[in-house]
């Protein structure tokens, strides 16, 4: 049960001074740290990706931490405990944002220093049910979902190995009691005190041994052919011994073939001449055993799909290198990542996505030779290690391409998804793991972007195109902050009248060094949705401040269009924005378009930009599909979408005189356009017979350097004050060259 902080609970649903009595009965308060309870923290904060961990006790005035982590602090008033809260809770309990939770929201630790937002808090519980603090993890940041069941459940998972321990250490102290505490601790603790006699090897064991061991008292040799065989040979050699001694072993009851582990202290009694004897005590740690194993677990392996996990992988991988360099064999790494998961997730929910990812898991297992590691790193990323060379690792991708295509079932749903894999081995790249694991990220990013649901190997020109895409992506990002990017304006003129009917805003790069740079520069870059949206946000205020500019000087300059990014119609604020930098500037929506590329149809997220486009459409706003004829977007887009203007893309336009196809695919989108009554206009027309043809064949518009090239918006007023109506269909040499800038 996960309980979400919405209102307060009833104070102290327990008797107060006993569960106080309770607390302090286990003797932990103001101890030292120790390894066990930091271990716990530490991988708390690991498995709940938190800053912050801890493992508290509340008394009646403070809260006190045993074990914290990122914290700083030993304990704090109990008016400022969120712990104090969850104890009253009846499992786990979560405030996913402080700030906003009016228990919290004026708490000295989240108003000031270190501003808590967020807690996930698992009872510490005895076993007669009296809460005595909690394992909890906090962060500076809102999470409004909380913890994932993965995560949940090894919290609670945590807070009951820091009682198993403090259960266990109770029990360690019952063995420093009075002999008939000693002989009750001895059966509670499922412990066995013994006596060797070291000149007969002879053993004295106390009453419970026969549960426990399934031996009574006998030579020592009984009990050493019970233990594993992998630590008898250790226990023989250790029986010569006459120190002090501590030893943990493996125990196989001889009653039930069940096996145990065993911790066994002793101490040598001294005497004149030979040691004589030596007591001990032995006692079952199997439950701290199978805690450690699987707290262990937990920090090495994914909680959804069982497979190792990103830290264990990586463990791995340096491992299977040195193997490899040492015995002169290959070693390859496959990364994998499946295509189309956000839509599964999107459309069916993360139950979906979550038993997508299951599926996957178990097919990739089925797939592993022995010897392979296979590993989830997140979200829908996979990582093999394979102890084979490029050509073995090509044929075993095949495979996995294969078989990760195969549809299941899910609650009625057909799902399927494909593989991209990058590939990369050892000795063939580089030769560090995280080295090699670059190469195979690079791969894979060739994998998505060429084509999905395929395998590539890395190669060194892969690796350079990403360090120049990434050096690029700093640079423009350096020019975004020294606003170097503006908006060049182009012309559209009517093939009718010859008047400009609107502008293009076209970003240019002011570079300090290199001058003037188009798109054809910089790109590459708007493949990265974050510079996209920085490189709109700019161009969009600058336009608006533009038009509204030539606007206040009386100057008709028509509609003005501006092309934006597919990555920034991921944002379904994108309308508000941009309507809003209009409002800012003064200018009505009648004088602004957005162009479009019919990439924008066909990326994911298509719903929320038809949303987008729609809600611009609603106020006003012209929507234009830019470079029409050269994507994959279908009638039924123009249909659904609130296009109002095609513009023909100029590659179909060049060879126009000429290209008897291109000829035909032009009349052809003319006349659609026409028919659905949409604007068109003609991109790149350079030439008079270019402008003639498109005139007869009923283009309403043009636009290309026949009419002027791009330039800076401190120009348009004066082109727009000095613009001649050229001839309707071939205008003149003069009047082409008079506005190029």
């Amino acid at each position: 049960m996960v309980t979400k902080c919405t209102q307060s609970s009833p104070p102290f649903p327990w008797n107060e001074q006993e569960r106080l009595a309770a607390l302090r009965g286990y003797e932990i308060l103001d101890t030292d740290r120790e390894v066990e309870f930091d271990d716990i923290a530490r991988i708390a904060a690991q498995i709940c990706d938190a800053p912050i961990a801890v493992v508290n006790f509340v008394e009646e005035d403070r809260q006190w931490f045993k074990s914290e982590i990122g914290l700083g602090v030993r304990q704090t008033p109990l008016n400022v405990s969120i712990c104090a809260h969850a104890i009253l809770q009846e499992d786990l309990f979560i405030v996913p944002d402080t700030t906003i939770d009016a228990r919290f929201s004026d708490n000295p630790l989240v108003t000031g220093e270190p501003r808590l937002r967020f807690y996930a808090g698992a009872l510490l519980k005895t076993p007669s049910g009296l809460p005595l603090g909690t394992v909890c993890v906090l962060g500076t940041e809102a999470r409004p979902k909380g913890l994932t069941s993965g995560q949940a459940d090894a919290l609670s998972a945590l807070a009951r190995s820091v009682m198993r321990e403090l259960e266990l250490r109770v029990a360690n102290q019952a063995l420093r009691a009075s002999e008939e505490r000693l002989r009750l601790a001895l059966q509670a603790g499922r412990m066995v005190a013994w006596e060797r006699n070291l000149p007969s090897d002879f053993v004295t064991r106390s009453e419970t041994a026969k549960d426990l061991l399934g031996i009574v008292s006998g030579p020592v040799s009984n009990f050493i052919a019970n233990l594993h065989p992998e630590d008898r040979t250790r226990a023989r050699a250790r029986a010569q011994g006459l120190k002090a001694d501590r030893e943990e072993m493996r125990y196989v009851h001889p009653d039930n073939g069940r096996t145990i582990w065993l911790s066994a202290r002793s101490i040598t009694i001294p005497e004149v001449g030979e040691p004589k004897k030596v007591i001990g005590v032995t006692f079952d740690i199997t439950d701290r055993k199978l805690a450690e194993d699987e707290l262990w677990h937990m920090a090495n392996h994914d909680a959804l799909t069982g497979l190792a996990n990103r830290m264990m992988f990586q463990r791995c991988l340096e491992g299977e290198i040195e193997a490899a360099e040492s015995n002169g064999t290959s070693v390859s790494l496959l990364l994998l990542d499946l295509d189309d998961f956000k839509s599964v997730n999107d459309t069916l929910g993360h139950d979906a996505g979550d038993a997508l990812l299951v599926e996957m898991s178990r097919r990739l297992s089925g797939l592993a030779g022995e010897g392979d590691t296979i590993a989830r790193l997140g979200g829908d990323e996979f990582a093999i290690i394979k102890g084979t060379d490029l050509k073995g690792a090509m044929a075993f991708a095949d495979r996995i391409t294969e078989v990760m295509a195969r549809r299941f079932n899910y609650l009625g749903h057909r799902l399927a998804t494909k593989a991209s894999i990058g590939i990369a081995s050892f000795p063939d790249h580089h030769r560090s793991a995280i080295e090699l694991m670059k190469d195979a990220d690079i791969a894979l990013y060739h994998a998505k972007a060429e084509r999905r649901g395929c395998a590539v190997v890395y190669t060194e020109a892969a690796r350079e195109r990403i360090e120049q895409r990434v050096r690029l992506l700093a640079e423009v990002r350096e020019g975004l902050t020294a606003n170097q990017f503006v908006p060049f304006y182009q012309p559209k003129v009517s093939l009718q009248t010859g008047q400009i009917v609107g502008l293009e805003a076209l970003a240019r790069w002011q570079h300090p060094e290199r001058g003037v740079l188009t798109p054809g520069a910089f790109g590459p870059a708007f493949a990265d949705p974050e510079t996209a949206t920085a490189m709109g946000a700019r161009m969009i205020v600058h336009v608006a401040r533009d038009i509204g500019s030539w606007l206040t000087q009386g100057l008709e300059c028509g509609r003005v269009a501006m092309n934006f990014a597919s990555a920034e119609f991921a944002n379904p604020h994108l309308a508000k924005y941009v309507l809003g930098a209009l409002w800012d500037a003064g200018v009505p929506t009648r004088y602004f378009e957005v162009e479009v590329t019919e990439s924008v149809f066909l990326d994911r997220g298509t719903e929320t930009a038809l949303a987008v486009l729609q809600e611009f459409a609603s106020a006003g706003v012209s929507i234009a599909l830019d470079d029409f004829g050269t994507g994959f977007a279908s009638l039924t887009h123009l249909k659904r979408y609130p296009v109002n203007h095609i513009k023909i893309d100029q590659s179909f336009v060049r060879e126009l005189e000429t290209d008897k196809e291109d000829s035909a695919i032009v009349s052809a989108v003319i006349r659609m356009g026409q028919s659905l009554g949409m604007e068109v206009t003609a991109e790149g027309v350079e030439t008079h017979g270019q402008a003639r043809v498109l005139t007869e064949m009923g283009c309403g518009q043009a636009q290309g350097y026949l009419y002027a090239k791009p330039i800076v918006g401190s120009r348009i007023p004066w082109l727009l004050s000095n613009w001649q109506i050229p001839g309707l269909s071939e205008p003149t040499t003069e009047h082409a060259t008079r506005f190029t800038g």
